[in-house]
């Protein structure tokens, strides 16, 4: 029987597979009396030794796949491995106790466990995968028992897990793993990191796969919408394979065309540009030729790791982003952390909303020590290429003031100790709440540029938590107040001559290029794997048309309405080839009589 679940997409593309369950490695561990203690002590070690190169070797291995900074986790792994409480109580109970090693290390992480699983704070309980990681490789080492491993896959397979560790999925098959689905996880965790890195689609906080999916059941993937069907019936089946063939060739056929500016068919510029979390993203924004990055997401410098980046830590990466992209434009967005992102060494407070508490802007407010840090590496790294920083979550003017003396301060003191970097570099604000909207006009005389992040504005303009299976439908693009909203805040962009582009996922989806064009805005950041279908779209369009288009839009009263001319609008579009002789007279016939907006 077809079952459809709803979780995250944290990683497009769209798989199609036999299930692989992945499970928690379940051990039959004994227990009885060793006859030799300094023997049984001799065999816990070399267990450790064993573990520890185990976990060196996968830090190798992830840095070279994503960067230094993300392999970092296992520095946290090897902290474990050294821990003093659970190596002291191991050692002491062999002397004292005479009992093998295997157990005790057993019974040490079921207690701990347990004992994290009654706190209510998430900053610890986000220490027990790692703990019962490493804890296991000890254990399977003791008993001689092989770790159930996902990095040789028999034959192709979609992932199906409870949860992936951070060493689980550092180890991957890559060529073998279609696509993965998670009963829990964030799109901040390792395996959505990874996913991305590797173009695998990837659905996580799906709560209920792993007791729906069997060994061997086919399931889809759909990392894009989020949507996971287990055993689909043949009409489903035949559905998500026709799209992901068209999905495919659409993409083959975009990429092996002459990549040409995101430019419509009347000379209107748009610019198409790449969001970036990983180093690794670099090449490939550059592989689809990104104009530019227009959001770089720097908190994912800070996550997956057991301490805070250092400024040089920070520096490197910007710098080495500058340098790749120059002389294009790098947007470089300040933490945003909070929220949906915890960080346990930050501390970040346990809340009831966190949605609406201490995050982003705030939070780097009330730690100016992080934020300066931060800031210091953004302006070093100015001097390699053509950067620019913007702010998340602004509120109001006295918030961006606040952020303006801040920045200010960290000039003075670069300036003084000879730190050479650009003063001249442009400073923007994310409009991502409907306050800032409100007085976009008044932000716009502070501001160097705006980027609507549709994301939040979606979020908060609609009261509808964007992560929440609950009311997932209610989180529309599509609203005539999220338009209306946009709109409003272009209006005021343009009349204080400043750029405003758009960096949240209504700028990767397709459909929405002509009336986002259409309402004026300046330039469109995304996924880079999407760059190739937007910047057609936007080929294949005439900016005068698209202007009276979205002036008619901004006209309808409800999501049906808005969604029936997109999809109307698109699927006319969506037969054009964009650089065919004949597209603009098509396009023409298919928009007379439209108001100018």
């Amino acid at each position: 029987m077809e079952v459809t679940i709803r979780g995250i997409g944290v990683s497009p593309g769209i798989a199609i597979g036999p299930a692989l369950t992945f499970g928690v490695q379940a051990f039959d561990i004994p227990k009885y009396q060793v006859e030799n203690v300094d023997t049984e002590l001799a065999r816990f070690e070399r267990a450790v030794i064993s573990v520890r190169a185990d976990i060196e070797r996968l830090y190798e291995r992830t840095a070279e796949a994503v960067g230094e900074e993300h392999a970092d986790i296992f520095k946290a792994h090897l902290m474990f491995l050294e821990d003093v409480t659970l190596r002291d109580e191991v050692e002491r109970r062999v002397v004292s106790e005479a009992l093998n090693a295997e157990y005790l290390v057993g019974e040490w992480i079921a207690r701990y466990t347990k004992l994290m699983a009654s706190v209510p704070d998430a900053r610890f309980r986000e220490r027990t995968q790692d703990l019962v990681d490493v804890g296991n490789r000890i254990l399977a080492r003791l008993l001689n028992a092989n770790l159930e491993s996902l990095d040789h896959l028999e034959h192709p397979s979609v992932i199906v897990a409870h949860d992936l560790s951070p060493s689980d999925a550092a180890k991957l098959d890559m060529v073998n793993t279609l696509g993965i689905a998670t009963d829990v996880s964030g799109p901040t965790s390792h395996t959505a990191i990874l996913a991305r890195a590797f173009e695998i689609p990837a659905v996580v906080g799906l709560k209920f796969v792993g007791s729906h999916a069997l060994p061997g059941d086919t399931i889809i993937v759909d990392g894009r919408t989020g949507v996971v069907v287990v055993r689909p019936s043949a009409k489903t089946r035949a559905r998500y394979e026709e799209e992901k063939v068209r999905s495919e060739r659409s993409r083959a056929a975009l990429q092996a065309k002459e990549l040409k500016p995101s430019v419509t068919l009347d000379g209107h510029e748009v610019p198409a540009m790449a969001n970036i979390e990983l180093p690794v993203e670099i090449s490939h924004s550059l592989k689809t030729k990104a104009q530019g990055i227009g959001l770089y997401r720097t908190e994912y410098l800070f996550l997956n790791r057991a301490t805070l980046p250092t400024e040089e830590e920070q520096y490197e990466a910007y710098a080495e982003a500058a340098r790749a992209m120059a002389p294009a434009t790098v947007t470089l967005r300040t933490l945003d952390l909070g929220g949906d992102k915890f960080v346990s060494h930050l501390h970040l407070a346990n809340e009831i909303n966190p949605q609406l508490g201490w995050r982003a802007i705030r939070f780097c407010l009330e730690r100016p020590d992080i934020f300066k840090a931060q800031l210091r590496a953004m302006f070093r790294a100015s001097v390699h290429g053509n950067v620019q920083i913007m702010f998340p979550l602004i509120s109001g003017v006295d918030e961006l003031r606040h952020v303006k003396s801040i920045l200010q301060e960290v000039c003075v003191d670069l300036e003084r100790r000879g730190v050479p970097f650009k003063r001249d570099i442009p400073i923007g604000s994310m409009i991502e709440v409907p306050s800032a909207v409100e007085v976009a006009d008044l932000l716009a005389k502070e501001c160097d540029f705006f980027s609507i992040g549709t994301n939040d504005l979606i979020q908060y303009s609609l009261a509808v938590d964007r992560v929440n299976e609950k009311i997932a439908h209610m989180y529309e693009p599509a609203h005539p107040a999220v338009l209306r909203m946009i709109r409003r805040t272009i209006k005021a962009a343009k009349a204080a001559g400043i750029p405003c582009g758009v960096c949240g996922e209504m700028a990767g989806d397709p459909m929405f290029s002509e009336v986002l064009v259409g309402l004026g805005i300046s330039s469109l950041s995304m996924s880079a794997v999407a760059i190739p279908v937007v910047r057609s779209q936007v080929a294949s369009i005439r900016y005068s048309l698209a202007r009276r288009f979205a002036s008619r839009i901004l006209n309808m009263g409800s999501v049906a309405e808005v969604r029936e001319a997109l999809h109307r609008r698109y699927s006319q579009r969506g037969q054009l080839d964009p650089y065919a002789e004949g597209a603009a007279d098509a396009n023409i016939a298919g928009a007379a009589g439209e108001e100018e907006c």
